[in-house]
């Protein structure tokens, strides 16, 4: 593994070995004193901050370079910023030059481990992103589609640095199981050597502001991506100690304190393999956000925020939680009768109604689940096998509001009609992500709708070939 350029700094002998250990992830069996508090002089101190400062880089503002930082609360400026870009060698995708050229050079890598690499999508406009967003509020409402897409002026893509990546038969296109195919486990190890990072992670939501996606590769340059990769940041976020989500009202806390009783390393996430933010100098108080996670506690110092290790602080006092809302909330009519349904496909049965919740296990296709409660956000309640959690209601059927089956009826044909594709979208032979793909219609043509919507799906034919596509990327 190549050592990132900011070790390449002559330092003295003594210092070499502290600061390989707070920029490089820690390894527990090889420490000699706990990582998370080093009871060092205030020299050495000092000059381990200095190392971590020439570590994480400053925040890159100017749209024009590789290594631009973006996010939620960093657009760009201006915000209708317009690279040139060129085309991705046999594709119509378009990144900026420098993107385009280490993206080729990794799909040759690729290709030599027996790996085929699609690129699905590259550079948006700003009037492009505007339009995606507009039409996901609609669908999804601004809360949701503020998860999955990205407000016109802050989206990577709009950079040309940013590239969505899948498999060539289309398989788990754009969707979360794509990490576990071939081209998801490739590129997921082997994009930082070519200059690209994954990023938004699985669980980093709350610090990215956007759901996993394990599809997104940002080109930051070798050198950047692979200090980022060696960091153990979880999230370009987490690398230069910032938050990406957009903080929402909610009632205020009282505040709460602690005082260390040793140098106390702040890392970027709840663990010793974390990266170190700064060290906190013995006898000093910090404020406790309230948030805990094995032991460590979520704290703010010296404007950072990070977390610490418990064994090393004393005087606790968590901050008191906010008075809870006496008014009760009136329950969300169930505007739907159906009390089970059948699943469609292998079904993820999660915590919560989306895809950035924990999997409680995974329903079979074909199987019948008992309906809870009402829908939200297209996601239903349900009960499986002893445990409750929430599926996507795109991949039920069969909805029955009694434990005997309704009369079936004919579902009321409509008369042939148009649609244009907003994305290149896969024809399958059937409804939902599990059936086979006939073939993917290109991005802005022309499909004909042959029958009714099923499942949020429209059996269309295109090229003489007939199936069924998504009705997301239809308008």
């Amino acid at each position: 593994m190549k050592q990132p350029r900011a070790f390449k700094i002559s330092m003295a002998a003594a210092l070499s070995a502290a600061l390989f250990a707070t920029v490089l992830p820690a390894n527990p069996a090889l420490a000699t004193a706990p990582a998370s508090a080093v009871s060092v002089p205030q020299a050495q101190v000092l000059a381990v901050d200095s190392g971590l400062q020439i570590a994480a880089k400053k925040i890159q503002r100017n749209p024009s370079k590789d290594d631009v930082f973006v996010n939620k609360k960093y657009p760009l400026s201006p915000v209708k910023y317009a690279p040139k870009t060129v085309a991705v060698k046999g594709t119509n995708v378009r990144l900026r030059s420098s993107a385009a050229k280490a993206y080729t050079k990794m799909v040759k890598a690729a290709a030599k481990d027996g790996v085929k690499i699609r690129a699905v999508s590259g550079y948006r406009s700003y009037n492009r992103q505007a339009e995606l967003f507009n039409y996901y509020s609609r669908i999804y409402g601004k809360s949701y589609a503020s998860r999955i897409s990205a407000v016109p002026g802050t989206s990577e893509h709009q950079t040309g640095l940013a590239i969505d990546v899948g498999n060539a038969n289309g398989a788990c296109g754009l969707q979360a199981c794509f990490a576990n195919t071939p081209v998801g486990k490739w590129v997921g190890k082997n994009a930082h050597k070519y200059g690209f990072i994954m990023r938004y992670q699985k669980g980093q939501e709350s610090v990215t502001g956007y759901a996993y996606e394990p599809w997104h590769f940002r080109y930051l340059g070798t050198s950047l991506a692979k200090s980022v990769k060696n960091s153990g940041a979880k999230s370009l976020e987490a690398y230069y100690g910032v938050s990406g989500k957009k903080s929402d009202s909610a009632p205020k806390k009282s505040k709460g304190t602690a005082q260390t009783n040793a140098n106390l390393n702040m890392r970027t996430g709840a663990g010793t393999g974390n990266r170190v933010l700064l060290t906190i100098p013995r006898g000093k108080t910090v404020q406790l956000t309230g948030s805990k996670k094995s032991g460590w506690y979520q704290v703010r110092y010296s404007s950072k925020t990070g977390w610490v290790s418990g064994k090393y602080l004393k005087n606790v006092s968590m901050p008191s939680a906010p008075k809870k809302d006496t008014k009760k909330s009136t329950p969300q009519k169930n505007t739907s009768n159906a009390k089970s349904a059948k699943t469609t496909a292998n079904l993820n049965m999660r915590t919560g109604a989306g895809t950035s919740n924990r999997i409680v296990l995974t329903i079979p296709q074909g199987k019948k689940v008992a309906i809870r409660g009402a829908k939200k956000s297209g996601w239903y309640p349900v009960k499986y096998a002893g445990k409750n959690g929430w599926v996507s209601g795109t991949y039920l059927s069969s909805f029955s509001s009694s434990g005997t089956a309704p009369k079936a009826t004919k579902p009321k044909t409509s008369k042939s009609s148009s649609k244009k594709t907003i994305a290149n979208l896969n024809m399958r032979t059937g409804v939902g992500t599990s059936k086979r793909v006939i073939l993917t219609i290109p991005k802005g043509k022309t499909v004909t709708v042959r029958g009714a919507k099923k499942s949020g799906w429209y059996p269309v034919k295109y090229a003489g070939k007939n199936g069924w596509v998504s009705g997301k990327y239809l308008r």
